[in-house]
């Protein structure tokens, strides 16, 4: 046994950042608790790799401050009529939703287990979708604000195993709702009207069989079912082995049209669309004649997000995000109403997003983000005032993080890559120790946003305080960089995929940041998968790696996805593989990991989700039975009420610690010997449901 060294010291507070409502519930500890948890709190493990050992690095933020959420605020909502706001925030350490009104400042309180809400149009009520399983089975909740005496959320799909989404608020009856969800049959998705006042459901449209999600009309009138790529394909090509079918599948990808809304006269329709082009661009278009005229596209990026405005139906603002975020105000009227919010921000990057405005659009709530940090501003039109309605990031946390940069790689085969690198504070950043950090999807891509508003930029952050470069690439396959580049992810599954993440370990080699010797490869799902890849079958690169709920068998991935998934397997079955076929199933297995357990050569650690229903934990116990068969070095967390994400804060907490203290013996970064949130994560995850 080998004692480390270890680095303690004693502060006045240990960092949590609670709002006094969380501090109180902590008070129930005795004082000489409170001081033993901030003193352990206080101790580290310190640096071991050279280029760390005698850096003066930022201090160390606890993981509970990056795991746990309660105690934050966060998406602020202005209600259509104007007179209220809601928001998530901190009450006895637990996130709940508030509802303020303006006018008399009167505040009130609702449980709600959810990240994002949405008013009704007449600002009655509020509705939110949550998952208190862990195995993917949302629920739509309604919150009745006008009644006082009402406290609680009532379940609008109270079902046993049922999936539910909403459709849309009908237009002309803020009482009504369009649900649609699985009831009926696990498979399918059927779409209801739900009545607000007497929660009566009304079957809409009943699914096909073959329907992925319902088409419908502002005023709740049913169209059709929008159908898969695989629903229309001839059934001769279904049979097809996927070599055959992949060079269609390359020279004709999809193209989008997403209409967005239509002029008054109904003479112009504004659409994001990628017709005759290989990027999403805003339009403007005929809606007869067809021709289209480009309102706003980036050379390098899809444009993703379009915000309307109500009261003209054109479009307000539009973003893309190539590196950093780049927002375009179109409309002349708001430019100038928000000109004094913008030139207060700085030079720095930032992105720039209108999270809610009430129905006549003079009050907007604006949400302003960094790499650090997402602020929340009132914004009076009238009188192009502004005012702070909050951080979202607590500012001591939001000094301690490093900024995020965009980068971009230039592929082996001159396929341009764009990606993220977020480097340690307080170290020169040459040689060090580096964390390959890989999306998932795969069909995703990386955002440039803050720690709090997403895992994958909770772990940069987090690795990053520790130590080590965080690098992030988007590698062919990523949505949102146009048809071309996403479709070259086809049949790519451990083969030019994997060649990307590959080539931005050399590009961060040859620029000196990166140690080659102690590079880790790390990710969620797909990102998982791709760190075994690279542990199995290219073990000379990475000296350990961390899978997060990876799939590890790719056959017995498909054939046990969820049951409403098989619908539309068709990205599946283009980008990897029928399972069915036996063609395409001996190509899955050659390059699923669990085929190669007996070359990995470097530590791994594992972990999954007992109640993961996408990646199911077979795949995972599969995988770390193999390897210790073969005596391979493997470490298994298996977390039993978590599922695909991890979505409840303990979940966050064990993984990030297991994480620190894992990447600390591969890589020689620092970890925290102890976090005050150890103990109460485990008391939470037993009482607290």
């Amino acid at each position: 046994m080998s004692f480390r060294r270890r680095h303690c010291r004693i502060e006045g507070n240990s960092g949590s950042g609670m709002a006094p409502e969380a501090m109180a519930v902590r008070g129930k500890y005795s004082r000489g608790m409170l001081l033993l948890l901030t003193v352990l709190g206080g101790c580290t493990v310190p640096a071991e790799h050279p280029a760390l050992r005698d850096a003066t690095l930022v201090p160390l933020i606890q993981a509970h401050r990056l795991a746990y959420l309660g105690d934050i605020q966060r998406d602020y909502q202005l209600s259509p009529d104007g007179r209220k706001i809601a928001w998530i925030g901190p009450s006895l350490m637990r996130s709940t939703l508030f509802v303020r009104d303006i006018a008399s400042g009167e505040v009130r309180q609702f449980r709600a287990r959810s990240s994002s809400f949405q008013w009704t149009p007449d600002a009655r009520r509020l509705l939110y979708a949550s998952d208190t399983s862990g195995a993917e089975q949302t629920h739509i909740y309604m919150i009745d604000v006008a009644n006082t005496a009402a406290a609680e959320a009532v379940d609008l799909t109270p079902y046993p195993g049922v999936k539910a989404r909403i459709q849309q608020f009908v237009s002309g009856n803020p009482n009504q709702v369009l649900i649609y969800h699985n009831r009926r049959d696990a498979r399918l998705f059927d779409l209801y009207r739900v009545d607000l006042d007497t929660l009566a459901q009304t079957l809409v449209a009943q699914n096909p069989g073959d329907g992925v999600s319902p088409v419908t009309k502002p005023d709740g009138g049913f169209q059709g079912w929008q159908k898969s790529r695989e629903a229309l394909r001839p059934a001769e090509q279904r049979l097809q082995p996927f070599k055959v079918r992949q060079p269609a599948l390359l020279k004709k990808p999809d193209e989008t049209f997403r209409i967005l809304g239509v002029s008054a006269d109904r003479s112009v329709v504004w659409a994001l669309s990628s017709r005759g082009r290989d990027r999403v661009a805003l339009v403007a278009a005929h809606p007869v004649l067809g021709w289209e005229k480009v309102l706003f596209e980036d050379p390098y990026v899809d444009v993703t997000r379009v915000v309307m405005s109500r009261v003209t139906g054109s479009p307000l603002i539009a973003t893309a995000q190539p590196g950093y975020p780049r927002t375009a105000i179109l409309d002349d009227a708001l430019r100038n109403d928000l000109a004094g919010l913008i030139k207060a921000q700085g030079s720095d990057p930032f992105g720039l997003d209108i999270a809610s405005m009430d129905h006549a659009e003079t009050r907007l709530i604006v949400s302003i983000d960094t790499s650090t940090q997402r602020r929340y501003y009132m914004v009076d039109r009238s009188s192009r005032q502004h005012v702070l309605l909050a951080d979202q990031v607590p500012e001591d946390l939001s000094r301690a993080l490093a900024p995020t940069q965009a980068i971009r790689i230039d592929s082996r085969d001159g396929l341009r890559l764009h990606g993220y690198l977020t480097l340690p504070r307080g170290v020169d950043p040459k040689r060090l120790p580096m964390v390959l950090l890989v999306h998932g999807g795969p069909w995703m891509r990386t955002s440039w946003t803050n720690p709090l508003q997403s895992d994958e930029a909770t772990y940069a952050q987090f690795l990053a305080n520790r130590g080590y470069a965080v690098l992030q690439v988007d590698f062919r396959g990523s949505r949102g960089y146009g048809q071309r580049f996403l479709s070259a992810g086809i049949g790519e599954f451990a083969g030019k995929m994997h060649d990307d993440l590959i080539d931005a370990v050399r590009w961060a080699a040859s620029t000196g940041i990166a140690d080659p010797a102690r590079v880790a490869i790390m990710g969620w799902s797909y990102g998982g998968y791709a760190a075994l890849v690279g542990l199995t079958m290219t073990p000379e690169v990475f000296a350990c790696g961390v899978s997060l709920g990876g799939p590890t068998d790719l056959a017995s991935l498909i054939e046990s996805f969820p049951a409403y998934w098989k619908v539309d397997l068709s990205m599946w079955h283009d980008y990897v593989g029928d399972p069915a076929i036996a063609e395409d199933r001996e190509e899955m297995t050659l390059k699923s990991p669990l085929a190669h357990a007996t070359m990995l050569k470097h530590p791994v650690l594992i972990v999954q989700g007992a109640k993961d229903v996408r990646v199911r934990p077979d795949q995972a116990e599969r995988m770390v039975a193999a390897l210790r068969d073969a005596g391979k070095p493997v470490e298994y967390l298996a977390i039993p009420d978590m599922g695909h994400g991890m979505g409840y804060w303990a979940h966050r907490l064990a993984i990030l610690r297991k994480t620190e203290d894992f990447l600390h013996r591969c890589l020689g970064g620092r970890a925290s010997r102890f976090d005050p949130f150890d103990a109460i994560s485990l008391i939470w995850t037993r009482i607290v449901r």
